[in-house]
This record gives C-alpha cells, sequence and structure tokens, in this order.
C-alpha cells in the first residue's frame, strides 16, 4: 500500500465540506472516488437520488455481475456543517490526522480504493467485488436505503467500513437499535394571571410529566438509553403555553426491548398529565438492533485465523451507535463492521485518525479476499 497516496488523498477528501445536506459537497467526493477508481479500471455506477443529496456510487471490478460475492460500503457525508473546512482543515502531526470526516469516514472511505488498488490479479478475475458509498449514513440513509439494500441483497458477505476502535485492533460484530418519536403536546392559551378564573392549561407542564415517564424507560441493566434531547415550547412568559413538543431517542439492544418501549410510548401519549391537554407521535423512526448471525460468526472465525496467521491482531466486540449495518443485516446475513483504519471522537473537534492504522486496515482485507475467496 502506497501510505504517502493515501495521505494525500485524503486530504483532498478532507477538505470538501460535505454534511449530509450539503448535496455539492457531497459530489465533489464522489467525483474524486469515481476518478480514482476509473484510474485503475473500476466500473463506476451513479444512481442519482435526487437533487436533496448526492449520489449513491456502485463501484465494481465486474460489470454486469448478477451478485458480488463481496461488498464495501462506506458513506461521503460527514455531520459537520458549512464553514467548518475553513475553520479546521486537514492536518497532520506525525501519526495523527485531524480535520472534519477524516475518522467519520473519508479513512474507510480511502481504505476500500486501496484494497481496490491492492488486490493480486488473481483475485480480481475470482471474485465479484462491490466498493459502494452512500450520501446520507448520518441521517439514517433516508435517500439510499432502497438502493444499498438493492444491493446488499446481492452480495454473499459485506464489510462495513466505519473506523475500528481499540488502535485499530477492534472491530464490531453488533449494534444497537434506535427509535426515535416527536411527540407533541397541546394546551389552551389564556393569560399567565388568571389561570385559576380562565380555560386555560399549559402544554408545558404537560411535557415536564412525559419527560419525567419517558426517561424512566431506561435500563442500566439492559443498556436501554433514553435521551431527550429537544424539548421547546411556549410563546411568552405572562402566555400559558398552548403548543410544547419533546424529540427522544432509545437505543436498545433486543426486540423484547424495543416493543417494550414502543408499547409504553403509545400507552403514555394516550394519558393526560394536565386536564385539558393532549399529546400526540408526530413523528417516528426504527432502526432495527443487528446481532451477528450463526453464518456471520463462522465468518468471523475464519477473519481471525486468517489475521492471526498474517501477524495483525484481530478482536470484535459490539457497539451502541447505529451504522448501515443495521439495515443492512435484512437483506445480508454475513456482515463484519468497523472494518476501516483506526479513530476516536467521531462527530467532534477532537475527531482523528492515525496514519499507521491505514496499512494494516488494508492488508488485513486483502487477505481476507484472497485467501477466503469466494
Amino acid at each position: 500500500m502506497n501510505v504517502q497516496e493515501y495521505l494525500d488523498q485524503l486530504r483532498e477528501l478532507v477538505n470538501i465540506d460535505c454534511g449530509s445536506y450539503n448535496p455539492e459537497g457531497i459530489n465533489k467526493v464522489a467525483d474524486k472516488l469515481t476518478k480514482w477508481y476509473e484510474e485503475i479500471g473500476w466500473h463506476v455506477i451513479r444512481h442519482d437520488l435526487g437533487k436533496e443529496t448526492g449520489p449513491c456510487l456502485e463501484i465494481t471490478n465486474k460489470p454486469g455481475a448478477d451478485h458480488y460475492d463481496y461488498m464495501f460500503i462506506g458513506h461521503m457525508d460527514t455531520v459537520f456543517p458549512d464553514g467548518t473546512v475553513a475553520e479546521r482543515p486537514f492536518k497532520q502531526d506525525g501519526n495523527i490526522v485531524t480535520g472534519p470526516g477524516s475518522e467519520d469516514m473519508k479513512n474507510g472511505d480511502l481504505a476500500m480504493l486501496h484494497v481496490a488498488k491492492n488486490l493480486s490479479k488473481e483475485a480480481l478475475e475470482k471474485l465479484s467485488i462491490c466498493m459502494c458509498y452512500n450520501p446520507d449514513e448520518e441521517i439514517s440513509s433516508i435517500y439510499s436505503k432502497e438502493i444499498t439494500e438493492e444491493i446488499g441483497a446481492k452480495s454473499r458477505i459485506m464489510f462495513v467500513m466505519e473506523s475500528a476502535q481499540l488502535q485499530g485492533t477492534s472491530h464490531c460484530i453488533g449494534r444497537k437499535g434506535r427509535l426515535v418519536y416527536h411527540i407533541k403536546v397541546k394546551g389552551k392559551a389564556g393569560h399567565a394571571g388568571y389561570i385559576y378564573k380562565i380555560d386555560a392549561a399549559s402544554a408545558i407542564n404537560a411535557l415536564g410529566h412525559y419527560i419525567v415517564e419517558i426517561s424512566e424507560l431506561g435500563s442500566k441493566e439492559k443498556e436501554t438509553t433514553v435521551n431527550i434531547g429537544l424539548i421547546n415550547g411556549g410563546t411568552a412568559l405572562n402566555v400559558v403555553a398552548a403548543e410544547a413538543e419533546l424529540k427522544v431517542e432509545m437505543r436498545f439492544w433486543s426486540e423484547e426491548e424495543q416493543h417494550r418501549i414502543e408499547e409504553a410510548i403509545n400507552r403514555l401519549v394516550n394519558t393526560t398529565f394536565v386536564e385539558g391537554t393532549e399529546a400526540e407521535i408526530t413523528f417516528k423512526e426504527f432502526s432495527p438492533s443487528w446481532s451477528q448471525s450463526e453464518e456471520g460468526m463462522k465468518f468471523v472465525e475464519e477473519v481471525a485465523k486468517i489475521a492471526e496467521r498474517n501477524n495483525i491482531p484481530f478482536k470484535t466486540h459490539v457497539r451502541g451507535g447505529l451504522s448501515d449495518a443495521n439495515h443492512l443485516s435484512k437483506v445480508c446475513s454475513i456482515i463484519l463492521d468497523g472494518m476501516g483504519p483506526f479513530g476516536e471522537f467521531a462527530h467532534s473537534v477532537k475527531e482523528y485518525t492515525t496514519v499507521d492504522s491505514a496499512e494494516p486496515c488494508v492488508r488485513l482485507l486483502v487477505h481476507i479476499l484472497e485467501e477466503a475467496g469466494a
């Protein structure tokens, strides 16, 4: 692997503002990836997902293939607003690289390219491989989910190229599921000085009850987390609030916990805590949890043996965050996640990746493809 080339390309990608709602920036990333893959003879299909987002790239060494032996997936968007690159562009300080998207996940995007560049001629002739890039993973792949699932359904094995952990030695074999609710409470407005004499009902007072009750749905024992991230309501200090809203996110491991939460939320919104108020669910979003399949665990064991033979550290664990593995696991039974270079502190100004984790990342994946084969 040419590490200097990887770093030069990483600088180019990191220095592009490409938040999930910036299709122009995402298209710039897609253009660079297209150019680099076409230079090594790979075929690029650019799926247009509409003007509100960038394209989904389906890049393969075997155009027209009816299946893929291996599918790699990364995402081209970041969580950062326009102007972030001007504030803190790509920077290398010895082994540390910082900048927006350096860890999540420009490093993994480029590792995919360098896997393609470093495969033997024999492996490229034998295997049908897809390098897939989606434009909107950071907003739950709302535009790309359908096309990535279509590609995933014809793939035997999938690698999600989010960053590895524990200095690049630990990869992901399971992720929590996610429920998001927006709950709106409606009350009755009135003058705050005459609350006891008029027909008024505070939506904010009612919202406080919902906050307490929903927060209690968390379980430390089962690692079910509840985060009421946003609240708003009211118009003025001297006006009884006619409307209030909360936005809450829950994470869970089991389907049982998912159903417990859903049933509890449905019960709560049909409960009146303040007379004259009522609540309704205005938005719900669901991502399933992902647990490694029996077939997937057998492949993990095979990968561990390949890593040991080639003196590359390999560990696995589960993670609380989401990735495309959550929804793609319903169409592909063998998935390994967190297979990118090492990085930490995603979604923050402290985000970084390490230079020395790129080469073993690429080398391990090349060995897997060449030794495990089809």
